[in-house]
């Protein structure tokens, strides 16, 4: 199998492939539409990101196998971005093709990759013998442009500030899956949030990607706030104006906000497994015993708690 960068010669392949194309990235796709499309195309060209196409060139059928990985500067993840084959009998390639994405992602400076599909894909269980494993399940939920519930004026949601970052992070901390934080940590420092204050603490808030095909809205909700639908139907006037679809996410440990939004006049868009492949494996820190026989030699003392006994003194210097 022969594993390369894409070449601007693979585009008519490139475009016979989009009809065996996978999309792996669902808030871009809501947002940015079809990953072959001009609109997402061009997101290869942004100076704020970096992205990496890899081709397997077939040797018995002759074609290709395309796949991308998207990595915003900085950033601690990677995304796949989409997979695409223009012959029928590709998944066997596919794990080839998937380590070279994650090998590259590793080299933009990543930690772990992310994925999302659902769960009745055909290359599922091949990103599970890759390496991926399943931390979440998401619901993308398109709102109503006019609201079902009235809605009065209320400044309930405002611009965040440096501030607020303690709070923010704390509410992430108690509210997501440790799984989740695993996979997307919190991010601190030039993040846009709105947030939502109740006697003035903060019970929400809410991060945005937005594209030329729509906005999307991802969410954190204190499951304390009594009337939900309130708080989702003011967020939606925020956005009443804007002139394109807006899109809420949904995550398993928010499944509460569902009935809330079915309210409101909300409609299922699409939904999806979250899926990671970590990079790094975390380890302790080794401590370096410059005397073995000191070690060996210690007994701990029944009476004496164990994190005592687990301090190595250092031998008293010897003075001549």
């Amino acid at each position: 199998i022969n594993i390369r960068p894409f070449a601007w010669y693979d585009l008519p392949s490139l475009y016979r492939c989009r009809t065996g194309l996978i999309c792996l990235n669902k808030r871009s796709l809501l947002t940015h539409g079809n990953p072959l499309g001009l609109a997402s195309a061009a997101l290869r060209f942004k100076p704020s990101a970096e992205s990496y196409t890899a081709v397997i060139e077939s040797d018995d059928q002759g074609g290709n196998l395309f796949g991308q990985v998207l990595h915003a500067i900085g950033d601690r993840s990677a995304r796949l971005n989409y997979v695409a084959a223009d012959h029928q009998d590709a998944n066997r390639e596919l794990c080839g093709l998937l380590d070279e994405l994650n090998s590259k992602a590793g080299e933009m400076g990543a930690l772990n990759v992310l994925a999302e599909l659902e769960e009745s894909s055909p290359i599922f269980e091949v990103l599970r013998r890759a390496g991926f494993i399943v931390y979440g399940w998401e619901t993308a939920w398109k709102l109503p442009r006019k609201m079902d519930v009235h809605i009065e004026d209320s400044q309930g949601w405002v611009i965040a500030s440096p501030a607020d970052e303690p709070q923010l992070r704390s509410l992430y901390q108690s509210l997501v899956p440790p799984v989740v934080q695993a996979a997307e940590a919190y991010s601190n420092g030039g993040t846009r949030r709105l947030i939502y204050r109740k006697k003035d603490e903060i019970v929400a808030y809410v991060e945005s990607t937005a594209g030329p095909g729509g906005l999307y809205l991802r969410p954190l909700v204190h499951p304390s706030v009594v009337d939900s639908a309130v708080l989702l139907g003011e967020l939606v006037e925020q956005f009443k104006d804007l002139g394109q679809p807006v899109y809420l996410q949904v995550r398993s440990y928010q499944a509460w906000l569902l009935d809330a939004l079915e309210s409101i006049g909300g409609e299922v868009a699409v939904h999806f497994t979250l899926m990671v492949k970590h990079l790094t494996v975390q380890q302790r820190n080794g401590v370096i015993i410059t005397n073995r026989k000191l070690v060996d030699n210690r007994q701990a003392e029944p009476s004496a708690p164990i994190a005592t006994n687990l301090v190595v003194k250092d031998p008293p210097s010897q003075q001549s």
